[in-house]
């Protein structure tokens, strides 16, 4: 078997870039050269990749979940695939949410069992709201890197942008599924905090950061990652690099522990954080004095920085 690595956001944000990139430049394993790397496109809200590849509509989820009516073996899912320059195969979603959340819930059974597929399985669940048909792969995720021993079987990562107000809806989400705190964390863009003032603040290891490099997936589709044109771009490094950890890396960062008060005192990007306190609405309470820093000064109603944004 091999591993699944399932994405997902709070809100909309290059969740399908993430997966784009690891498939474009993950690591061949030690001893199997040939192994599969397998992208299923399983967004409730429809998918993108067809379009950007110039793909037909079909093969693809909607195909597969006809094919599979009558009950499937993992194997299957191959034949409804395309596949990107590099090799790695694609079982593309369809543009539209309908068709896909249908697919998707007769799907059910077959992804169930994501982790037979003879390939390192990514798995990119768009946006984790509690009636998405995929919600429950990633917490089977979760659920299996919390269990993991050595050579992860199966990892859940979520994904951000760095600004504050995307920091507080992870954080709230966190809150309503505690079992997320045993993922990771990507953060997508520019952020004005290091990785151990976000991990203190929400209990997840940071995994890595993508840069916002609005050119290079359309890129991936077209070219591999090998290609001198791509190859130094800064999306393709990050997600090489982010590729070896997820691939290789058992190692973990442990959550913080609720019960333990941080620092009353830090400073985040220059400015004072407030007192840090890991329980309740933890970003909100560990960033909420700079938010306020940045605002002072100003006439009423007036707001600037990121909470503008």
């Amino acid at each position: 078997m091999g591993s699944v690595v399932a994405f997902g956001s709070v809100r909309s944000c290059a969740v399908t870039t993430l997966a784009l990139g690891l498939a474009a430049t993950w690591p061949a394993r030690a001893g199997a050269p040939e192994r599969r790397v397998l992208v299923v496109e399983a967004d409730p809200a429809g998918g993108t990749l067809a379009a950007s590849a110039g793909w037909p509509a079909e093969p693809g989820l909607v195909s597969l979940a006809a094919a599979a009516r009558r009950g499937a073996e993992p194997s299957l899912v191959f034949e409804h695939c395309q596949h990107l320059p590099g090799g790695a195969a694609v079982l593309a979603g369809p543009a539209r949410g309908d068709q896909a959340k249908s697919a998707l819930v007769m799907l059910a059974p077959l992804l169930g069992r994501i982790g037979e597929f003879d390939a390192d399985v990514l798995v990119d669940c768009g946006r984790l709201e509690d009636a998405s048909p995929v919600l429950g792969i990633f917490e089977r995720a979760v659920q299996g890197d919390r269990a993991a021993q050595g050579d992860r079987a199966s990892r859940a990562v979520l994904v951000t942008r760095g600004r504050l107000s995307d920091l507080q809806a992870v954080a709230s989400w966190l809150e309503a599924h505690p079992a997320g705190t045993g993922g990771g964390l990507v953060v997508v863009g520019d952020c004005p905090y290091p990785d151990a003032e976000i991990t203190e603040a929400l209990g997840l290891p940071v995994l890595g950061r993508l840069p916002w490099d609005p050119g290079t997936p359309d890129a991936l589709v077209a070219l591999g990652a090998s290609d001198r044109r791509l190859r130094m771009t800064p999306l393709v490094r990050a997600a090489r690099t982010l590729a070896e950890r997820l691939a290789h890396d058992g190692s973990s960062v442990e959550p913080v522990d609720d019960d333990v008060a941080l620092p009353d005192r830090a400073v985040v990007d220059g400015a004072p954080a407030g007192r840090r306190v890991a329980v309740g609405s933890r970003v909100l309470r560990a960033w909420r004095a700079e938010t306020v820093s940045h605002t002072n000064g100003h006439a009423a109603g007036e707001v600037t920085g990121e909470a503008a944004r």
